[in-house]
C-alpha cells in the first residue's frame, strides 16, 4: 500500500530541473562565452526549480494510489481506565481528487471509506478528514 514519499519525489523533480538548466547554462557559456547569460540562465533554473517544488501539489492534486493521512479516534480500555487519543493513519486514494472534494479511500485494514481532502501537504503527506467508513471491522474507527 505504501508508495514512496511524495515530498521526496518533488525534491527529485526539482533537482532534475535545476541540474538540466545548469547543464544548459554551462553549454551556453562554452558556446557564447558570455558570463552574464550563463548567470541569468542559472537564476532562471533556480526560480523554475523552486516554483516546481512549491506548485506541483496544487497542479497535480490527489491521484489514484496516493497516500492521504487521516485522523481517527482510538480507545484503550483497561479495567480501571478508558483512554481516547487521536492517531494519524495512512489511507490509499482510490480515485483522483482536489482540495475540499470527497474521494473514496482504502484504509490500512482493507476497509473502504470516504475522505474529504483538507490539504495537499507542501512538506508532508496530504491530509484528509474521514467522513464515512464502510465494512467497519471489530475494534474499528471513530470519527
Amino acid at each position: 500500500m505504501m508508495k514512496t514519499n511524495p515530498v521526496l519525489n518533488r525534491i527529485e523533480l526539482s533537482v532534475f530541473i535545476f541540474l538540466s538548466v545548469l547543464i544548459i547554462s554551462l553549454l551556453t557559456y562554452v558556446v557564447f562565452i558570455n558570463e552574464l547569460l550563463m548567470w541569468r540562465i542559472i537564476a532562471g533554473g533556480i526560480a523554475t526549480s523552486l516554483t516546481t517544488f512549491l506548485l506541483h501539489p496544487q497542479i497535480r492534486g490527489i491521484r489514484n494510489g496516493d497516500i492521504i493521512m487521516v485522523s481517527v479516534l482510538r480507545r484503550i480500555e483497561t479495567p480501571t481506565v478508558v483512554e481516547s487519543y487521536m492517531e494519524e493513519v495512512p489511507t490509499e486514494a482510490l480515485e483522483n481528487g482536489r482540495k475540499n472534494h470527497t474521494i473514496s479511500v482504502r484504509l490500512w485494514d482493507g476497509s473502504k471509506g470516504t475522505v474529504q481532502i483538507l490539504s495537499y501537504g507542501t512538506f508532508s503527506l496530504p491530509e484528509g478528514k474521514l467522513i464515512e467508513v464502510e465494512n467497519l471491522k471489530e475494534g474499528g474507527y471513530s470519527f
